[in-house]
């Protein structure tokens, strides 16, 4: 199942495979059955196997974002935040951000707390890129944009 699924992934090397949440939630299932019914070395080992096929397949599926290729299936909004955080390190880098010191000027979206903080919507703060990552996935936030 996991298995067929990797080679599925590798077949296809112009799009990302559409992996229904269905094909999926009956695989967890399976896999999950497997884990609550044996302890043994042999199955022990046999959840291991699974879990390798598991990150071979999100290795082929980051790939295939990362080239360009349109997320689809189960894990799309998982997938897809691997094009913010590419357009997140692309405009860091090539300085489409005001910075200071690492860290990147950004615009409050919405009220949210920030660890003791209460930052309000429309507060300009500085945070390090880690957050502005996190905080921009959510969009709580938005970097402060270089203009020309």
């Amino acid at each position: 199942m996991l298995d067929d699924l990797v080679s599925n992934e590798l077949k296809r090397d112009n799009e990302i495979t559409e992996i229904s949440k269905d094909t999926i939630e009956k695989l967890i299932q399976a896999l999950l059955r497997l884990r609550r019914k044996y302890s043994d070395e042999l199955h022990i080992e046999e959840l291991k196997i699974y879990e390798e096929l598991a990150e071979s397949l999100l290795e082929l599926r980051l790939e295939k974002v990362i080239e360009g290729f349109e997320p689809k299936g189960f894990d799309k909004d998982i997938l897809s935040l691997v094009n913010v955080m590419k357009k997140v390190y692309i405009d860091y880098v090539t300085g489409k951000y005001h910075t200071y010191k690492g860290k990147v000027l950004c615009l409050s979206n919405t009220k949210f707390s920030l660890g003791n903080t209460v930052v309000e919507q429309g507060d300009v703060i500085i945070l390090p890129l880690n957050k502005v990552l996190a905080l921009i996935t959510t969009n709580y936030i938005t970097p402060v944009e270089v203009r020309e």
